[in-house]
């Protein structure tokens, strides 16, 4: 459930966001296993709150989560075309390049996590009622949660890495500023496919 999880449209999309800025295909598989380890951080708050202390969320509030994220894909998409256009229409000597990038990477790990936490607060709800319709033991519940958590973890990690090797390793057949481009542009379209659709479920709770 862990893996199946990694492939839903907006982190796949959080991936890609994330690849596009990362400098190398380690520090891409880096920030895939942050954002695993940030959602699961929000994946057991909830669950503690839920399963553990019995508190009582109302659902629009994993609604108004999963809007956010589908905000925070749109504005890394949209900032994904413009540092890609900046980056190619303007001449800059190398070593600038180079000092950008590195300024850049280093509010990567942070940006990943807090995606992270963004999406695990987003998906909890779905994942804690999955859990407590197919399981009636507390302890097998958060078992469950941790296990799906690790495959999580693992699963992120290894798309990230995955999804960024064209990225990377773009030729003159596939150039990477046209791989950033689209990734930019799917980004968008998911994110705003993402808010779409929940905002739809809001006005569904609100009449």
């Amino acid at each position: 459930m862990g893996i199946r999880h990694t492939l839903e449209p907006d982190h796949v999309a959080a991936v890609l966001a994330l690849s596009t800025q990362s400098r190398s295909l380690s520090a891409t598989a880096k920030q895939g296993a942050i954002w695993g380890i940030g959602h699961t951080i929000t994946l057991f708050i909830f669950s503690i709150m839920l399963l553990g202390l019995h508190i009582k969320i109302d659902k629009s509030l994993f609604i108004m989560f999963e809007i956010s994220a589908g905000l925070i894909i749109v504005i890394m998409g949209i900032d994904i075309l413009n540092k890609t256009r900046k980056l190619y229409s303007e001449r800059k000597i190398e070593k600038d390049k180079i000092a950008i990038t590195e300024s850049r990477n280093n509010n990567l790990p942070f940006k990943a996590l807090g995606i992270g936490l963004l999406h695990g607060a987003a998906g909890s709800g779905i994942i804690i009622a999955l859990v407590t319709t197919t399981l009636e033991s507390t302890c097998l519940k958060f078992t469950y949660i941790a296990l799906f958590s690790l495959g999580l973890i693992a699963s992120m990690s290894l798309l990230s890495l995955l999804m960024s090797v064209p990225l990377h390793c773009g030729n003159k057949y596939f150039p990477s500023r046209h791989l950033n481009i689209s990734s930019g542009v799917l980004a968008i379209l998911i994110g705003i496919k993402i808010i779409y659709d929940f905002s739809n479920q809001a006005n569904i709770l609100v009449t």
